[in-house]
């Protein structure tokens, strides 16, 4: 149980028996057919819309907002959360290993299984909406794919901190994404501060580089990226603390 990333692989292998897996992908796939009913409705699409739907209304409205933060709550909350209500974490903790070796691993487990399905979700968007031109939204899907791993790793480490304070951390984190995220940070300039969604989207619109494409209040680049570094680190400390705290028996 102590060689190379065993935990790692533990938790890969758990999140591929379950159903959790296919909901991830169920929500990433959301924007794919919205590509493909605009594709339908429309004999050809300028360069613009193409763009326009791809960078804006695609990644920055919809997958920055609600689909991603989902996607990452489904598996973080589930990587310890799960071996919580099942009380098999005792056993994970008794072997000669330390807390933060066991959640880096179980952080870095969620990472390869949620980063490579909403990759996949948004190139399949990409090539879907700019069928037929390819190059003219080419240069949208380099940022969207370095955002999307930034804002995953954001997410998935905060949740799964949420996980081992509270029992129910999927409907705590449900409520973060919609009221705090999706809600309150687009009224509330002050809250966009403490966003991970605002640092995610500052990302991709910093390396989009596009006029077309407008943010407001766009966090500079080194600023969103430094933020989102520290609260991954801060994230899995405190995780690794209240693993060391908590009664497992």
């Amino acid at each position: 149980m102590t060689g190379a990333l065993t935990v790692t692989q533990l938790t890969i292998r758990q999140f591929l028996r379950a159903k959790s897996v296919l909901v991830v992908a169920g929500i990433c796939a959301i924007p794919i057919l919205f590509a493909v009913i605009l594709q339908a409705a429309n004999e050809s699409l300028s360069v613009s819309d193409m763009r326009d739907f791809l960078g804006r209304a695609t990644f920055l409205d919809v997958f920055c907002s609600t689909l991603l933060p989902l996607a990452a709550l489904v598996l973080s909350t589930a990587a310890l959360g799960d071996e919580v209500e099942d009380k098999t974490l005792q056993y994970l903790t008794l072997k000669p290993m330390s807390r933060i070796r066991i959640v880096l691993e179980k952080f870095l487990g969620t990472l390869l299984v949620t980063v490579p399905i909403a990759w996949a979700a948004l190139l399949a968007v990409w090539l879907v909406i700019s069928w037929g031109d390819l190059e003219a939204t080419r240069d949208l899907v380099w940022p969207m794919l370095i955002a999307t791993i930034a804002g995953i790793a954001g997410f998935s480490s905060l949740f799964m901190l949420i996980s081992l304070f509270v029992q129910r951390a999927l409907l705590v984190g449900v409520f973060y994404v919609f009221v705090w995220e999706a809600a309150l940070s687009q009224f509330l300039p002050g809250i966009r501060a403490i966003s991970i969604r605002h640092y995610m989207q500052s990302i991709f619109y910093r390396l989009a580089e596009d006029p077309l494409i407008n943010l407001d209040g766009a966090s500079r680049l080194s600023t969103a990226s430094v933020t989102l570094a520290v609260i991954v680190v801060v994230s899995l400390v405190l995780t690794a603390w209240r693993l060391r705290r908590m009664n497992l028996e």
